[in-house]
């Protein structure tokens, strides 16, 4: 992750302060103070990785390449098209990537944590592609985590600590979920100065591909149950 990402997240982390200090229902403020710990976890996570892989490269000597006309500079492309299933031991996360089974083995990395993980496949077609997942629904063992190479696609098994079944993917999903449902029940409507809204979107701007899909899937099924009760 960048320096410039971390900004953003720490920005992110001050409007959600600001959100929790304007929240009137004692559960969303309870919710939205889970999320700022573990916004600020993340953050601190990233600034270690950052600082450790500066002290990385510069303690590994490089030839140093001259270049030439034509060379081509990789960026980076975050994945999007994904799947999950579960089974009593694994999450399993498939990541379509066209091609991916032509680079080497050692292009595609994992970083697994207990609560994120972090795809990344180096100079597939001149491209950096990315794809990471935060707060995950439970703990996971990092240790047996691994990921599988596939044709066009990467497996990614997350090793569950207990055998507990998920409802969701991450923590964030559950809480939007949570959050829709208790509007829908007090039979509010959604409107653009609705702090509810404020918070979706929010979370939609800072989160990750899970988090984004769910805030997608939810708007569009309040916009629905809307338009059947006018």
């Amino acid at each position: 992750m960048s320096r410039e990402a971390i900004e953003n997240l720490t920005q992110d982390l001050e409007e959600m302060r600001t959100l929790a200090g304007s929240a009137q229902r004692s559960r969303v403020q309870q919710m939205l103070a889970i999320d700022i710990r573990k916004l600020e976890t993340d953050i601190q996570r990233q600034r270690d990785l950052l600082a450790a892989q500066a002290s990385s490269e510069q303690s590994i000597s490089r030839p140093v390449q001259t270049s030439v006309p034509g060379d081509i500079r990789r960026y980076q492309v975050e994945l999007k098209e994904y799947a999950w299933d579960q089974s009593d031991k694994f999450i399993k996360i498939f990541v379509t990537v066209n091609g991916v089974q032509q680079v080497p083995e050692d292009n595609v990395n994992v970083e697994f944590t207990e609560n994120s993980f972090q795809l990344v496949i180096s100079d597939l077609n001149n491209k950096d592609y990315i794809f990471v997942v935060n707060n995950l629904l439970n703990p996971i063992d990092a240790e047996k985590s691994y990921r599988r190479v596939k044709s066009d696609m990467v497996a990614i098994y997350l090793a569950k600590q207990t055998p507990t079944k998920w409802a969701h993917l991450t923590l964030t999903a559950k809480r939007l979920q949570d959050l829709k449902d208790e509007r829908l029940s007090d039979g509010k409507k959604a409107t653009a100065d609705d702090p509810l809204m404020n918070i979706m979107q929010k979370l939609y701007e800072s989160g990750d591909p899970e988090t984004k899909r769910m805030i997608n899937k939810a708007w569009h099924e309040s916009q629905t149950k809307q338009k059947v009760l006018e």
